[in-house]
């Protein structure tokens, strides 16, 4: 199996979510409200354009349509609590079909919620999918409930939820995409999967019927190779995010020294003209590498916000104990500031350009690389969710 580099991977995905004025078809594997219709979301959310989503069911079905049409499918390929990871109905796939192009790929975790038909009534049976029955095992026996196999999917035990097929006290289990399918349905709970760690890697890829079927061990070593080459295009859009986040971390740890200075000088730690300083070399930079001044002036305006609560806890700190004897030097830490305020937008920059915008999936790596003392959970909530907002001006040439 010929499959390209990760290099040439990036450029393909980056070429297919370009095409201006095109919607590009995908087939993707199951139905919506799927675990694969909320992968395929997270995908999107990575790019601003539209994408003609097509479900398709089965993967046999899918990759079959997508070699048809001669387009892209999307699908499932491993998954964390399996053994050897492989999805078995995809290694059954793969006898009859090939992988031609990766155009991209999404590590997602597996978030199991509960659906009723309202919000208080007595669970006495829980409707899903075989697979997913087995992945809430702990759930189901902490209520004592019996079981109903949907073997058509999570999709369809919630539709015959909805249209009253099941008797009272049944609950659907499934994806929490079910929920724009099914606005009738009441989430009822969220995160009942046995398996804190359960993730799924999925694919975006051209597909071609072999000329003749596979064996099944033959099967299972092509889609291992599928899976080491979409996990090197997740570790090196995770790579990227976490250079980025650390260049955050480090300009947020200098806020101790300069809430020392202004402590020392008997400075407020508001100073709204160096505030328009930074905004206006931040913004100008932006200009300069095509990106969104907007959403860009407001992440720096997060960060000077998580910045000066930084600085007003440690002030809040020394009222009682007294500020520390330790000198700062506020020409040098401007200077690194503006420094570590110009990485943080190249990086930035490089990441949206290769791997599309900052997504959801990425926040908990966020929280943990922000481990600067007096920063909030509440801080990195707004700084994260400002970071996500950041967009790229698309026909517009940077400036080197």
């Amino acid at each position: 199996m010929k499959l390209p580099t990760v290099s040439r991977l990036t450029a393909l995905s980056a070429l297919l979510f370009t095409l201006a004025g095109q919607a590009a078809p995908v087939y993707v594997q199951a139905g919506p409200g799927s675990f694969n219709h909320a992968a395929f979301d997270l995908l999107e959310s990575r790019h601003d354009d539209a994408y003609h989503r097509l479900y398709s069911g089965t993967p046999e079905n899918t990759y079959a349509t997508a070699v048809t049409e001669a387009t892209w499918a999307f699908s499932a390929l491993a998954n964390s609590t399996i053994d050897e990871q492989l999805v078995p109905a995809i290694v059954n796939a793969m006898r009859n079909y090939k992988v031609t192009e990766l155009g991209a790929a999404v590590r997602m975790p597996i978030e199991m919620c509960v659906f009723g038909v309202d919000q208080a009534s007595t669970i006495t049976h829980a409707a899903s999918h075989p697979a997913a029955l087995k992945q809430i095992g702990q759930w189901l026996n902490t209520h004592q409930l019996q079981t109903i196999s949907v073997p058509k999917g999570t999709n369809e035990a919630a539709r015959l939820l909805a249209k009253g097929q099941f008797e009272q006290g049944t609950v659907a289990v499934g994806s929490c995409a079910l929920k724009s399918v099914y606005p009738e349905l009441t989430l009822r709970e969220v995160n009942v999967q046995d398996n804190a760690d359960n993730q799924t890697l999925f694919g975006l890829m051209k597909m071609e019927k072999r000329p003749e079927q596979i064996s099944a061990d033959e099967a299972r070593i092509a889609l291992a190779q599928v899976v080491n080459q979409a996990n090197a295009l997740v570790k090196t859009r995770t790579d990227s995010a976490q250079v980025l986040f650390s260049h955050i971390n480090q300009r947020l740890a200098k806020m101790q020294s300069v809430a020392l200075f202004k402590a020392h000088k008997h400075r407020p730690v508001e100073d709204l003209p160096r505030e328009a300083v930074v905004l206006s070399k931040a913004l100008e930079q932006a200009r300069q590498q095509c990106l969104d001044t907007a959403s860009v002036e407001a992440f720096f305006q997060a960060q000077m916000d998580a910045a000066k609560a930084i600085q007003y806890r440690y002030r809040a700190q020394w009222l009682a104990e007294g500020v520390p004897a330790k000198d700062a030097d506020l020409v040098q830490l401007r200077k690194t500031l503006n420094q570590l305020g110009a990485a943080i937008l190249e990086v930035l920059t490089h990441h949206i350009a290769q791997h599309g915008n900052l997504t959801s999936e990425l926040g908990p790596m966020f929280n943990a690389e922000l481990v600067t003392a007096n920063l909030s959970k509440h801080d990195k909530r707004k700084l994260y969710d400002a970071l996500k907002n950041v967009r790229r001006i698309e026909n517009c040439q940077a400036v080197n």
